[in-house]
């Protein structure tokens, strides 16, 4: 139920939500026997927004001495008190009978809104992105990013290599100097070799200041496959061209 609820955009794309552990119980021999550990982080959901920390481990069929050790671990470690009291409410949230009609009324709205926005925002980085020039991207889908592939230009190499940057790298740092937005190149995701992604997140808040980003990062998505498109070489005979047209 706590994944269920917190899948922030599982019917943005009419996406269904599936259980492992629900799938496991349902199976014959040997296979319900599977070890299985359900992991949750409430910085991934509507309560902590990326930035709470907090989270649970749940272990199903798990071997009794792998459990032992498993509770020394967590002996060390300390949660914050705000990621607790997160926590806390995101398993158990305010219930009718149990707290006011208002506390129930407000969280239920609160957590409505919050993943509305989510749900928004999903849609318009997908949107955005796959009307990009040379960009595509999957939908947007139970998660705050999107990990968009690029298409680059063999101009777009040869710059890179001359500046000892990976190409993605170098398109990611060329759109946070000109427009200020921050991507992440997708050679530290273990990307196919011979492909270039980048990821962006669809938290920015207001919404208003996320759809100004994308706006001013599409024109500089514009603007780089149109510098780069050609490759040195090709650059320097047009130039020469021109040179003696004009003359």
């Amino acid at each position: 139920d706590v994944y269920k609820r917190q899948v922030s955009t599982q019917s943005t794309w009419g996406a269904k939500f599936h259980s492992f552990r629900e799938t496991i119980t349902k199976m014959p021999e040997p296979y319900n026997k599977v070890e299985l550990f359900s992991l949750y982080s409430i910085s991934k959901g509507y309560m902590g927004d990326c930035g709470i920390r907090g989270g649970f481990l749940e272990g199903y069929n798990i071997d009794k001495q792998v459990w032992r050790e498993i509770t020394k671990l967590k002996d060390v470690f300390n949660l914050p008190t705000v990621g607790e009291v997160s926590l806390d409410l995101t398993i158990n949230p305010p219930k009718q009978g149990r707290e006011s009609d208002e506390t129930v009324e407000l969280f239920e709205n609160e957590k409505k809104e919050i993943l509305d926005s989510l749900k928004r925002r999903a849609i318009m980085c997908t949107d955005y992105l796959n009307k990009m020039v040379n960009v595509k991207c999957n939908p947007v889908d139970g998660a705050l990013y999107a990990f968009a592939r690029l298409q680059l230009s063999q101009g777009v190499f040869e710059e890179a290599e001359k500046r000892g940057m990976s190409p993605d790298l170098f398109y990611c740092m060329e759109a946070l100097e000109r427009t200020g937005v921050a991507t992440v190149p997708g050679d530290g995701f273990g990307q196919k070799p011979g492909t270039n992604h980048f990821r962006t997140t669809t938290l920015v808040l207001p919404e208003t200041s996320l759809h100004d980003a994308f706006q001013r990062f599409s024109k500089f998505n514009e603007w780089f496959h149109n510098e780069y498109k050609h490759t040195q070489k090709e650059r320097t005979v047009h130039f020469d061209k021109n040179i003696n047209v004009n003359n």
